[in-house]
């Protein structure tokens, strides 16, 4: 039979017993006095850092529109006369100058027209010099008087019809002469083929396009204007950049403006001549024209990141570098672009403002003020 006093030391299920309980207690105890006072964590501190930026002078609210590369000349070119296409000398993209050959016509109708037009010039000819020679004759025989009034008058008749008629033919065959140069279609200005519109043994009618040529000289930017903003455009300096050309701006001035809205998108088509001597900006590119309003603009830009609000007011940390407390400043916000607020107030270009961190600043806090500039990397948090 077992000891009643077996059961003194037997701990309950998940618990220790009471006497390792009590060591374990009185072990921590000692461990916790031992242990150090942890040390004041501001004590020794250095004051946080606070990062400013300049302000700079504001610029003029400018405006950005999306357009195309048009040629200045983009002109569909047809024959004068009807007939039908025999050569196509060009195609798509091809590079013409004034004068080339781009396409011709079967001419054989046009030259039996022209050897008929010249027969009827020598018959026309040959009787014109006929009733001249009678018309001599006869004015010899009246001076002599073996004539009378009425023959002389029959004979310069006669004459003169014959002089009126060679005229005539002579008329009739230079336009037969000049339908059949005009079977041959020349390029009227040196640029690039656009587009086809024809192909060889078609029928063609008289000023029915063959193709579209772009002249080489004169690149624009073609643009659709809001309503709102025509005012502005025609007063603003512009200039053009293209997407494929990153980086390169070319000077751009206002050539052409609609006098009429579009009536779907109620818009105004704006054109803007390119200065491109170096041929970069390639028909159909896709193209940006910005335009800055004349005049200095109000206020002063500060990071946007720097306003801060007590209520409806809005304010701006100043602060210097070197500085050990910001003052706040009082503003009045113009707009609101990408990275920058307009603002006006007590602020001058080449002050610095607080840039980040604006809501965790007191004017009793002590700081420590550090200079960066718009391009450093943001770091995380104004205070450090």
């Amino acid at each position: 039979m077992m000891h009643r006093s077996a059961f003194v030391f037997r701990a309950w299920p998940g618990r220790p017993a009471p006497r390792i309980a009590l060591a374990m207690a009185v072990s921590g105890l000692l461990l916790a006095a031992c242990q150090p006072e942890p040390a004041s964590d501001t004590a020794d501190a250095p004051p946080p850092t606070v990062w400013v930026e300049q302000v700079a002078a504001a610029r003029s609210a400018g405006l950005s529109y999306s357009g195309t590369i048009r040629a200045r000349s983009d002109a569909p070119v047809a024959f004068r006369v009807g007939g039908k296409l025999s050569h196509r000398e060009v195609d798509i993209g091809d590079r013409v100058a004034a004068g080339d050959v781009i396409a011709r016509l079967d001419a054989t109708d046009f030259e039996a027209a022209l050897s008929a037009e010249q027969a009827q010039e020598r018959a026309a000819r040959a009787e014109a010099d006929r009733t001249a020679d009678a018309l001599e004759r006869i004015e010899t025989l009246k001076a002599k008087g073996h004539v009378s009034q009425a023959s002389l008058d029959a004979a310069q008749a006669a004459a003169d019809a014959a002089a009126e008629a060679l005229k005539a033919a002579g008329e009739r065959r230079l336009l037969a002469e000049n339908q059949r140069a005009y079977t041959e279609l020349q390029a009227d200005v040196a640029g690039v083929v656009t587009a086809v519109l024809a192909e060889p043994g078609e029928v063609v009618a008289l000023g029915q396009p063959v193709v579209r040529i772009a002249a080489a000289l004169g690149r624009e930017a073609e643009v659709a204007v809001p309503e709102a903003h025509v005012a502005a455009v025609s007063q603003a300096s512009a200039s053009v950049t293209l997407w494929a050309l990153p980086g390169k701006t070319f000077p751009a001035r206002l050539r052409e403006l609609s006098p009429q809205a579009d009536q779907a998108a109620r818009t105004f088509t704006a054109r803007f001549e390119v200065e491109d001597p170096q041929g970069l900006a390639r028909l159909g590119m896709t193209a940006t024209v910005h335009l800055d309003p004349p005049g200095q603009a109000a206020g002063v830009a500060v990071p946007l990141s720097a306003v801060w609000y007590r209520d409806e007011s809005a304010y701006v940390w100043q602060a210097a570098p070197g500085d050990r407390r910001v003052t706040p400043v009082a503003v009045k916000v113009l707009r609101i672009e990408a990275e920058r607020a307009i603002v006006e107030g007590e602020l001058k270009p080449g002050m610095t403002v607080v840039s980040m961190g604006v809501h965790r600043l007191d004017p009793e806090l002590e700081v420590r003020v550090v200079e960066r500039a718009p391009s450093d990397p943001v770091l995380v948090g104004a205070l450090q």
